[in-house]
């Protein structure tokens, strides 16, 4: 698999994907827009304070997003659960 070279923090990186080189672009993009919105919002002068921040924010953003996706879901199967006994209560009266 061939890589693609993104600069994050200033370092460029060779990085390989099933998702392809547009896709690791954007991905890598978006790290380093964060990176920097918390380099701009914080004392912390240290890469590696910056990279352990951003890489908390974005398992926070995961973590939020996960639960969300377990909310919508437990919501879809209520729903589809309520249908059925609907669905089922014409059937018999029918």
């Amino acid at each position: 698999m061939k890589g693609v070279v993104v600069e994050i923090m200033g370092q460029n990186l060779t990085v390989a994907s099933d998702g392809g080189d547009d896709w690791v672009k954007s991905v890598a993009g978006t790290v380093d827009e964060r990176i920097k919105s918390i380099r701009e919002n914080s004392n912390t002068v240290s890469s590696v304070n910056i990279a352990i921040l951003a890489a908390l924010n974005f398992a926070d953003e995961l973590e939020r997003l996960k639960r969300e996706h377990q909310e919508l879901i437990d919501r879809i199967t209520a729903m589809k659960e309520r249908l059925i006994d609907a669905i089922d209560g014409k059937l018999a009266q029918g």
